[in-house]
């Protein structure tokens, strides 16, 4: 009878833990593929909600840096862009309620509110820069992602399961 509830007991906290290892918990910055929605990349979110993408315009050559928060709902909104060149791809002024300064040779948006649930990132096949940038430390994407691929941006919550599936940034 010992060894029944022993036996018995084991097999709950077995299948408790095999179950409870694909309930999403952790609140991540995430890199789906985009095609399949398999986490490629993510980086859990901590208490900081302002992030950045870095990135050298594939035209223009020239660095471009994108400020977003995550909103209480865990969306992402633009909040600033930042850039040296007009041209293809890049705003010539401020949208309503924005605020455009030019300094120092760059342009610089301000107060944007466009709140997206995820976006897509294509990442060049050129040597050029792409970083994510957060808590003081920027991540080379391309360790990470596969240059010509498309990925899908987004705040969600990952198991344990997704995590291990997943690679996740690490400072290096």
């Amino acid at each position: 009878m010992k060894k029944r509830t022993i036996l018995s007991f084991g097999v709950i906290m077995i299948s408790i833990f095999l179950l409870s290892a694909f309930i999403p918990y952790k609140w991540s910055f995430v890199f789906f593929e985009q095609r399949t929605t398999h986490t490629v990349a993510y980086l859990p979110l901590q208490n900081e909600k302002s992030f950045q993408i870095r990135y050298t315009h594939s035209i223009h050559l020239s660095d471009v840096l994108e400020t977003y928060k995550v909103s209480k709902r865990h969306n992402i909104q633009l909040s600033s862009l930042e850039y040296e060149d007009f041209a293809i791809g890049m705003p010539s002024g401020a949208g309503k309620g924005e605020n455009f300064v030019e300094k120092e040779g760059k342009y610089y948006i301000t107060n944007m509110s466009q709140v997206f649930p995820s976006f897509d990132l294509h990442v060049g096949d050129i040597e050029r820069d792409l970083a994510f940038r957060y808590v003081d430390y920027e991540y080379n994407l391309k360790n990470y992602l596969t240059r010509g691929e498309t990925y899908t941006f987004q705040v969600a919550r990952l198991s344990l399961v997704d995590q291990v599936k997943g690679a996740r940034l690490r400072e290096r």
